[in-house]
């Protein structure tokens, strides 16, 4: 009798590649549980910190989400740098322009950012970037149907071919598929995103469309082991909250409780209450401490009020404070405010702008405003820029003081006269601004250039000499100065 084969399980089907790729995540997976698992753990697992302080070890995007949308200082965290950032938006020239030119190009992204509000959605998107570990800038095109909006973005006619821009933070913007071909310049990059469209706006039907990378501006800040993930803001600051939350909300309970006072009453020594009596009393007792009642009638009873210090939390408050200010990169007297000296806010604000002066250069720029321009000139959104480029101007964030200033120009005046050649004016090292301002100019001759310079001369004014006498005398000036010497003679 010949045996049956056995039945395989229907369902899905794997190749060698599939199920290598599931075994590396899940591995991945596991590390990174098992790393988790580890933080705030002492002596060998026998203190778990986190355990007994209630934070939590597995963080995802709702988390961030809640904290954002309901933490007072957690939303300032946040909030603060791209608002700052954005606040003035940059300038758009075109490299090689004449100065106050605008060329078609500036003139077309000028119009475009006017009618789509590019630097209010700019300033959406980098503040979403923060609260997660991305988000997303949505170029919405004339003709795209959900169809369509899974292939790549194909070239449109113009700028008014640009219909809207929308942002979407990390939860609305799932990254559905990657870009696994080796050979691909976007390896190991998102190929295609499912938008929810609604966002959680009331009456919106709801509704979610698979996306193609290239109609994404992907916006990740502070990216460490990929180019895709960066940091979420509040990540590194979950426990000082957590530990800020409790003290806020024990102080209030606290004066709750203090503030309402204790109301004791004390039975006379020997006397005794009766049931009904120590009723009426207990009675009479919630009625005055509800201020329902302002006469209390009772026999062998001696009422008072319990004392009471309200804590006072100001000292530990201020750890926490100082702890999550340095955590979040942002000095304290300007995260919190300051009650101190002026001297010392003038050198927090200089700090936190030049902070602020680095993340337009090395985040805004180049992740949202250039990827964004750059995408719309490769499909014709924008006309050609010329063959120097463009460039982005940023206002000046910090200004010196008056006292500052004159020192400066104290000592670009003192290097002025250093670097003038003895008889020569020091005026013409200098320019003057509109603010009465000294600027040193650019140095075509330095002191040794000049040296050369005045050798140079000399040589010429020899040659000159040497070829007038050789007119004179039909000497070829190509001779050897003695030997000219000697036919003279």
């Amino acid at each position: 009798m010949t045996k049956k084969a056995a039945a395989r399980p229907s369902g899905l089907t794997l190749n060698a590649a599939q199920v290598k790729r599931i075994t590396q995540s899940l591995n991945a997976l596991t590390g990174r549980a098992r790393l988790m698992g580890a933080a705030g753990t002492q002596y060998g697992g026998r203190r778990d910190i986190y355990a007994v302080a209630g934070y939590p070890r597995t963080l995802v995007f709702d988390n961030f989400w809640s904290l954002y949308t309901r933490g007072d200082i957690s939303g300032r965290i946040v909030d603060m740098q791209p608002q700052t950032t954005w606040r003035t938006p940059p300038q758009l020239v075109e490299v090689g322009a004449a100065a106050q030119e605008r060329t078609t190009f500036v003139e077309a992204f000028t119009a475009l950012a006017k009618r789509l509000g590019l630097w209010s959605r700019f300033e959406r998107v980098d503040r979403l970037a923060g609260v997660g570990r991305y988000a997303a800038l949505f170029i919405g095109v004339r003709g795209a149907d959900d169809q369509s909006l899974r292939q790549e973005m194909s070239k449109i006619k113009g700028p008014d071919d640009v219909l809207y821009v929308s942002v979407f933070h990390e939860g609305d913007a799932t990254i559905k598929e990657w870009d696994t071909d080796t050979s691909s310049p976007r390896f190991g990059l998102p190929k295609i995103y499912e938008l929810n469209l609604s966002s959680g706006i009331p009456g919106f039907q709801a509704a979610k469309v698979m996306v193609h990378a290239s109609r994404i501006i992907h916006v990740a800040e502070d990216c460490l082991r990929d180019d895709v993930f960066g940091r979420p803001k509040l990540e590194r600051l979950v426990n000082r909250l957590m530990d800020l939350e409790k003290v806020a909300a024990s102080t209030g309970e606290a004066y709750w409780q203090l503030g309402s006072r204790v109301l004791m009453a004390q039975v006379a020594e020997g006397a005794e209450l009766p049931a009904k009596a120590r009723a009426d009393t207990l009675e009479q007792l919630e009625e005055i401490v509800h201020d329902l009642r302002r006469v209390f009638v009772g026999e062998e009873l001696d009422l008072k009020w319990l004392e009471s210090t309200p804590p006072n939390p100001k000292g530990c408050a201020d750890l926490y404070f100082t702890l999550i200010a340095g955590a979040a990169g942002i000095p304290k007297r300007i995260l919190f405010g300051s009650e101190t000296g002026e001297r010392a806010s003038e050198q927090d604000q200089l700090t936190y702008l030049g902070t602020i002066n680095e993340r337009q250069e090395r985040h805004a720029e180049p992740n949202i405003v250039r990827a964004f321009i750059d995408r719309l000139l490769g499909i014709n959104g924008l006309p050609a820029v010329g063959s120097q480029g463009y460039a982005l101007v940023w206002p000046t964030l910090i200004e010196a003081s008056d006292k500052d200033q004159a020192e400066t120009n104290k000592s670009r005046a003192e290097a002025a006269r250093a670097l003038t050649p003895l008889g020569e004016d020091p005026k013409e090292l200098i320019q003057i601004d509109v603010k009465g301002n000294i600027q040193l100019m650019p140095m075509v001759n330095t002191p040794l250039d000049l040296a050369a310079e005045r050798a140079q001369d000399a040589a010429e004014e020899a040659d000159d000499a040497a070829e007038t006498a050789a007119a004179a005398g039909d000497i070829n000036p190509d001779d050897d100065p003695e030997d000219v010497g000697d036919v003279n003679a």
